[in-house]
């Protein structure tokens, strides 16, 4: 039996080598998270649109960087509570999933945050501060803007800043304070606190400013052999000044970005 042994191991061998191999294909899961049943009051919807949580109860998102994200919609989540509800669908806001995206505000590369359009349910590359819904683990490009395909996404649902210049993220934060008043109240009360501490920055700068050229004017025309004095503190009153106005913005953007 042992002079067969050798022969019986080239064997094996050989089919292992020589035989083609089987594909073995596996469905996609579609996230990693934890799924809850999640009633849906307006819209039909699809695996991979992006929720809101609005006055109503949960709909599709339809404007762009939602305040108000709640989830995404998944079909073959990893781990889910039951759900026996026929109105109910399984929604997950951890974690990574599939999400539907499109390019209508350009291609979406790996890494790039991602966050609600216009178009119900489906999310697009983020480039402006505001509320996102994650970050993209694959990429996704189309000449058609209106196709919509499916990513990965990592889920990491919250208001992102610092993707565009300083001047565009007062600017982008001030409109989304204003047009979501009732979804958020207390994040459009930050946004218009940032924006009265702004004004109040630039209203005292400019009266003081005013003040100071007017009296240093004055005390020139009153005493001109110490009108190197006068412009001295003059001088110092602008900077003094100008410290108020940048202080001011300060505030009112760290007020925006925390």
């Amino acid at each position: 039996m042992r002079r067969y042994l050798p022969y019986l191991f080239f064997i094996i061998i050989f089919i292992f080598i020589f035989l083609p191999p089987k594909n073995v294909y596996a469905q996609r899961i579609g996230s990693m998270g934890v799924a809850i049943p999640v009633e849906i009051t307006e819209g039909e919807v699809n695996p991979g649109d992006i929720l809101c949580s609005e006055e109503g109860g949960i709909s599709l998102c339809s404007i762009p960087y939602a305040t108000s994200i709640f989830g995404v919609v998944t079909q073959n989540p990893a781990l889910a509570f039951e759900i026996d509800q026929p109105d109910h669908v399984l929604v997950v806001d951890s974690g990574s999933a599939v999400v539907r995206v499109n390019s209508s505000n350009g291609a979406i590369q790996e890494g790039d945050l991602v966050t609600t359009s216009v178009i119900p349910g489906i999310g697009q590359r983020a480039d402006l501060t505001g509320y996102v819904l994650g970050i993209a683990l694959e990429s996704y490009s189309s000449d058609d803007i209106e196709a919509v395909g499916e990513i990965l996404v990592a889920l990491n649902i919250h208001p992102s800043s610092g993707v565009t210049s300083a001047r565009s993220n007062l600017i982008a934060s001030f409109r989304q304070g204003l047009s979501a008043p009732v979804i958020a109240p207390l994040a459009s009360l930050r946004y218009l606190l940032a924006f009265a501490i702004a004004i109040m920055s630039f209203a005292l700068g400019f009266i003081y400013f005013g003040r100071v050229i007017s009296s240093g004017v004055e005390a020139i025309g009153r005493n001109p052999l110490a009108s190197r004095k006068i412009q001295i503190t003059v001088l110092t009153n602008i900077v003094i000044t100008l410290v108020i106005v940048g202080t001011g913005l300060a505030v009112a953007f760290l007020i925006l970005i925390i």
